[in-house]
Parts: structure tokens; sequence; C-alpha cells
């Protein structure tokens, strides 16, 4: 089309010229663009045929949407293509820098830009800038859908990765799995702490605390709040240190559920499996940390509910009245346990006399026929499991 004077013409009809006369333009356009897009290089960038052909036909695709940009504004109701996006996906899954894939947008639009201003020699000083004006923003927002779906691309592909790798490690968790602890990086010969992180940064937290402290890990992701997680070291006393390290350094929104420290493949097994059993008593009662060795009494009998039954039956069942349990000798009891035994420092913090926890002591040991002592640790899990069902 011969170029003529349009200030005679809406800004439509400038607009709808201007796109006419780039395409007219097209191949040469778009091999300028892809050009200087090629010229802008990554190290990890090769020369794939699949990923050349998918840039080429990107370039190709935004540079239809960018004349399109210029034709109908920012008014126009379609979104970035879908070539855009599939390359996009595909360069963040080569390795392709995120800077590398915007800045090559970013050079695509100002050629784009400078094409149009070629073209606009007889259009008015108004008129190109309401196009040029429109055009900037157009770009920021084709960069940002792109930096969006390269990002949701990793993220993807970080979470399949974790997924498989997840399921190879609870597959090794079985003694009689058929997967080999030489398909794994890692020492399983070691000292190792078997620990279940609970919370929003489990998985962060896990690499910052063994990064930190020295320890090898393995860890296997197995929702967004949970990972189960192997903290080893060659050293003994650096595995029995893992729950005080935990205890100082851990962030306060997480929760952890830990084994005991155990030596080469079956105890990276076993501490595992005793994490799992401490978890399950840090379901029902949410602390920060839960050591296996200080709740074994307590999981293995709410993991049988004859043995809890038959527990409850015979420790609480006698301190009922009308079939509630009595309150004040519960209360009693606790603040007997915490206090060591002692008559007075339970009175202290029950805020009443020495006088009346002797009352209430000797009311528990008839109603079970025997002395506290005779019976303490009984006493002291059937209380804690009470407290976890809720008895009371």
């Amino acid at each position: 089309m011969s170029k003529r004077k349009s200030s005679r013409e809406s800004p439509w009809e400038i607009r709808a010229i201007l796109a006419s006369r780039l395409r007219t333009r097209l191949p040469e356009i778009e091999k300028a663009i892809f050009s200087r897009v090629r010229s802008l290089t990554d190290r990890s960038e090769n020369d794939d045929h699949s990923y050349l052909a998918g840039l080429r036909e990107a370039v190709s695709a935004a540079l239809v949407y960018g004349i399109e940009g210029v034709e109908k504004g920012l008014d126009r109701p379609t979104g970035p293509p879908p070539a855009t996006i599939t390359q996009a996906r595909r360069a963040a899954r080569e390795g392709i820098s995120l800077d590398i894939v915007l800045r090559r947008y970013a050079a695509g639009g100002k050629m784009l830009e400078d094409f149009v201003l070629a073209e606009s020699a007889d259009v008015s000083r108004a008129a190109l800038r309401e196009i040029l004006a429109d055009l900037g923003p157009e770009t920021d927002a084709l960069m940002a859908r792109i930096a969006a779906e390269y990002k949701d691309e990793i993220d993807r592909a970080d979470r399949s990765f974790a997924q498989r790798e997840a399921v190879r490690i609870a597959g090794l968790v079985h003694s009689d799995s058929p997967v080999a602890p030489l398909d794994f990086d890692f020492d399983f010969d070691l000292w190792h702490v078997g620990v279940i992180f609970r919370g929003g940064s489990a998985e962060r937290t896990a690499r910052q605390l063994a990064y930190r402290f020295g320890y090898r890990l393995l860890c296997a992701v197995r929702d967004e709040e949970t990972v189960w997680a192997w903290l080893s070291s060659p050293s003994e006393s650096a595995a029995r240190n893992v729950d005080r390290l935990l205890g100082e350094h851990m962030p306060g929104e997480l929760a952890v559920a830990l084994g005991e420290p155990r030596l080469g493949m079956d105890g990276w097994r076993l501490t595992h499996r005793e994490a799992r059993v401490a978890l399950r008593v840090m379901l029902r009662r949410p602390q920060r940390l839960t050591r296996v060795r200080d709740v074994i009494l307590l999981a293995g009998i709410l993991d049988n509910e004859t043995l809890m039954g038959a527990l409850l039956d015979a420790y609480l069942g006698p301190l009922e009245n009308d079939g509630n349990l009595n309150q004040d000798l519960l209360d009693t009891l606790r603040a007997y346990f915490s206090a060591g035994g002692n008559a007075a420092a339970s009175a202290a913090l029950l805020g009443v006399t020495r006088h009346t926890v002797q009352r209430r002591i000797k009311t528990i040991e008839q109603s079970l026929g025997q002395p506290i002592h005779a019976c303490y640790s009984e006493l002291v899990v059937a209380l804690q499991v009470a407290d976890l069902i809720g008895m009371n």
C-alpha cells in the first residue's frame, strides 16, 4: 500500500493501515527479529532442532500477536499465542534461563516498535504516541505471562521429580523392596536419625539444617506439609545431637517426630519406623518435638484398642463417680506426677493445702487398691491416653 497522509483518518483506520503495512513486510520483519533473538544466547542452550523450530514458531506467533496489538490496541480479547506458552515451557525444561527468555521478548518488542516507526512517516504524532503507548504494556503483559508459564513448568518438574523420588524412598523403607540402596547417591552405612517434619516450610528447613550442621540428608516429600527425612553422620555423637539442634534451630511453625540414632541400612529403616510411631502421638498431642523414646508406651497403647480399654478401666475406672471421672482426683494426680511425688509442691500447683493433696492421694490409693508408687508408670500413661482421646 502506498503511503499517504492519514491526518484525516480515524485512529482505528490509522491502526488498520499501519497493521496492513507491517503484514506486507511480515517475512522480512520475522527474519530480522529471529536473527536478533538468536543473538541472545544462553550457555545452557544448544542447536537442538526441535528447540530452534519451537523458537522460530514462537517468534512468528508473537509477531502476528504484536501486529494485531497495533491494529486493535489493548481492547483485543485474545490472549498470548499458544506457541509462545509452549516455547516458554520448553525453555524451562531445556534449562534456558528465564532472563534470556524475557530479554528475547523485550528485544522483539523493541524491534517491532522500530518497524512501526519506519512505516508511520505519514501518521500524526498524537496517533503514533497512542499506538506506541499501547505496545509497551502489551509487551509487558506478554512477558509476565511467559514468566508465569516458565516458573509453573519449573515447579511442575520439581514436583514430578520429588514425587518420583518419594516413591522410590518409600519403597526402600521396606526390607523386601526391589529398590536397591545402590540406586541412591547416599551412604546408608552411616548413623541415621529418622525425622518427620510437619509444616509449610518442611523441606526447606530440612535442607537448611542439614547444610548448616554438616549432616547428610535424604528426604521424601510426602505432601505439602509432610517430609520424611534422614539426618545422617559418620559420628554417633553427631547423630545423638540431632534432637537438640532441632529443638534450638527449627522454625516455630514446624513440628517434628524423631526416631532414635541407628546405624546402617537396618538402622535407617528402624529409625524411620520409630519416627512414624512418634508421629502418631504428635498428631494427637501437637508439640514442636516428639521423640519416640518419650512416647513408646503411649504409642503402643494407642495402637491397641483392647490394651487401651483395659488400661483405662483398670487405672482410671476406679476414680469414677456415677460414670464420670473425678476431676479433682485426676488434677491431683497430674500435679503429683509433675512435682515428682512431692505433696507440698503439688499443693502449690493446684492452689490447695498440702492436707488436701494428701487426702486425695489416700482416696486414689484406696480406690485403686494399691499405693501410687506401685503403679506409677501405668497411671502416667493412662492419664496421657485419657488426655489424647479427650476423656476429660
